[in-house]
């Protein structure tokens, strides 16, 4: 018995959003040690197995079906708030997996680069109705979002406005043209822009870590995988400001927290994980008490984790 090409990739799926959610200790985020006020480890896993018959059917859909990527994206936004009370767990994480799962679907290879340029290429074909779906899926999660002062022609698009989405059908403004507007101050956003560049490097640099650690299991926390996500993490952390942090409280902090990351991966030996331990945790604790999150970084890793996984990695 073999598994189906679909079972596979739409298991890759759910697992990269569970190892994303379980790796620790990831500095800020939830994981299997910590938990926010209102929004569990729990609430992520649920959202993560609730998405499965979602990305199958994205995988299955050939490229002009119905099965469009505003829909997709709105059936896993509804399934997972239908299965689970945490509120918002995966809204960038879908934004990232849906088009590269409808593209891992189209190219029969593990090749990441020609997957990585289909899902570039969906993405470009997204229509107004595909924006539409967007919004609505945000407006079912019922998002609290800081309402910041900006231009009229931005906050047309904004997703605070009520009218969003009648401006979007009289522009004809398709989702990848919001994702454009977005990009400069959001790094999801900037993924679709940029051909899921930052997903592709955080593959790269995990399958790198992961190798490392099975040669030097004595420098492991925990097992392999979750080492090499832990580390992963931290690298990106120490070399990109989180735009989730630079949303909820500004730019300075983000890069402050960036500095930190930085400064504290220079002081590791030899990626010796378990050693480090102490120090990250220390890290955790300062972030979980500001209630500083680098949420879009995680959102990436999750993407960078199913990348490698269309690869050959295992766990």
């Amino acid at each position: 018995m073999k598994i189906s090409r679909t079972e596979e990739i739409a298991a890759f799926a759910s697992l990269s959003m569970t190892l994303e959610a379980t790796s620790y200790p990831k500095p800020g985020n939830v994981h299997r040690m910590k938990d926010f006020e209102e929004t569990s480890l729990e609430h992520f896993l649920a959202s993560a197995i609730s998405a499965h018959s979602v990305f199958e059917k994205a995988v299955s859909s050939s490229p002009s079906s119905s099965s469009s990527i505003g829909s997709l994206f709105h059936e896993a936004v509804f399934k997972s708030n239908s299965i689970q009370s945490g509120g918002n767990t995966h809204f960038g994480t879908f934004i990232l997996l849906i088009p590269l799962a409808k593209a891992a679907g189209i190219i029969q290879n593990r090749e990441s680069k020609e997957i990585i340029e289909k899902a570039f290429e969906i993405c470009k074909q997204t229509t107004p109705k595909d924006a539409a779906d967007f919004y609505d899926a945000f407006n079912l999660l019922s998002v609290s979002v800081e309402k910041k002062e900006m231009p009229d022609n931005d906050f047309e698009f904004d997703l605070t406005n009520p009218d969003a989405v009648e401006a979007i059908q009289r522009t004809g403004t398709t989702l990848f043209d919001l994702m454009e507007r977005g990009a400069k101050r959001d790094m999801i956003a900037a993924e679709w822009i940029n051909g899921f560049e930052k997903s592709y490097l955080f593959s790269k640099k995990l399958q790198k870590n992961k190798e490392w650690f099975e040669k030097n299991p004595k420098k492991c926390f925990k097992s392999q995988i979750n080492s090499a996500i832990t580390l992963t993490f931290l690298e990106f952390m120490a070399m990109f400001p989180d735009t989730f942090i630079s949303t909820k409280f500004d730019a300075k902090t983000a890069e402050k927290v960036r500095k930190k990351a930085d400064r504290f991966l220079k002081q590791k030996s030899n990626k010796n994980l378990k050693k480090m331990i102490p120090k990250i945790k220390k890290l955790d604790k300062k972030l979980q008490k500001s209630k500083i999150n680098p949420g879009s970084l995680a959102d990436i890793a999750a993407a960078g984790i199913f990348i490698a996984f269309l690869e050959g990695m295992k766990i």
